[in-house]
């Protein structure tokens, strides 16, 4: 990452006095508290398994898992297309990640991609890209939504399913070592409530709603039961071969 000097938090803060981080709430928008907390849950395990050694960040925005993984990858190497000042910034090269690119290093031990796939045209091209770019026996850590809202206008193109991830990475020369969904039916009714209620007055009540609701067991059961079927979205590890 460049300009390591500028970078803050953008997403995570972590506790005084702990090792461990959080959701920085007043940093998510009020209507996806429901599902950044429920993600980072989630994303915590895999990312402290598989992101290791040279790490290259696939559609990096601000970096906001920087702090979170800087004691356990060498090198930390952000590439994005967008164009705010902040990101630009950040990154060691801006990269069109709708088209094929070849990058200034190579053979990473790792890529993360968190939550790009949806706002990639053509996103099989892409993990073959990041395939050219990782070395043997390298892992891709992606994580991505299903049932969510567009979040991010005009530039929403591609929710996948398991099948569609299975399928994209197995072309791309990957094998599978994870992949699990998050979420299920309570989780997704959870969310959309949550998109309607961003009032401080109102946002205050769905999180005192949430609260009590996912501690019964009709929460725990439903989305166990459910969650291969009605997904938040999913969490996936493929080791390229």
């Amino acid at each position: 990452m460049k300009n390591i000097e500028k970078w803050s938090p953008s997403r995570l803060i972590k506790l005084a006095k702990s090792d461990e981080f959080v959701i920085d709430c007043s940093a998510v928008y009020a209507g996806s508290l429901h599902i950044a907390e429920l993600q980072w849950r989630h994303y915590q395990p895999i990312f402290l398994e598989y992101c290791k050694g040279r790490m290259l960040d696939c559609g990096s925005g601000v970096a906001p898992y920087f702090e979170f993984l800087r004691n356990q990858v060498t090198s930390h190497y952000c590439i994005d297309w967008s164009e705010e000042n902040r990101v630009l910034e950040m990154l060691d090269e801006k990269v069109d990640l709708n088209a094929s690119f070849n990058l200034i290093e190579k053979d990473f031990d790792c890529a993360l991609l968190s939550d790009v796939l949806a706002h990639v045209k053509h996103p099989s091209i892409l993990i073959a890209e990041i395939a050219k770019h990782l070395k043997s026996n390298g892992y891709l850590v992606i994580t991505t939504p299903f049932v969510y809202w567009m979040s991010e206008h005009p530039h929403e193109y591609f929710h996948p399913t398991e099948f569609a991830l299975r399928s994209m990475c197995g072309e791309a020369g990957f094998e599978i070592v994870h992949l699990e969904p998050y979420g299920g039916y309570p989780d997704v009714l959870l969310d959309t409530l949550n998109k309607g209620l961003t009032s401080r007055f109102t946002n205050r009540l769905f999180r005192m709603l949430a609260s009590v609701v996912k501690k019964t067991s009709w929460y725990r059961k439903s989305n166990e039961k459910t969650k291969y079927s009605y997904p938040l979205g999913y969490t996936m590890v493929a080791r390229k071969l």
